[in-house]
């Protein structure tokens, strides 16, 4: 565990729960949304709700 996995894990984790690109900033030193923004990952997001498509769609497909 580096301490950049650390720092990274704690941005993405604190845009995860508040959503505040702002507290994000302020918390991480950042002075640009730009940089903040990358904390908001929206391969994760789209691979989270992949998966709750695919477990929709088995629960769906064993009731039938």
């Amino acid at each position: 565990m580096s301490p950049h996995k650390l720092r990274h894990t704690y941005g993405t984790n604190l845009m995860e729960q508040s959503g505040d690109i702002h507290l994000l900033m302020t918390q991480l030193g950042h002075t640009s949304t730009t940089t903040a923004a990358l904390y908001k990952n929206p391969v994760h997001e789209k691979a989270k709700k992949a998966a709750k498509k695919l477990g929709e769609r088995r629960t769906n497909y064993e009731k039938d």
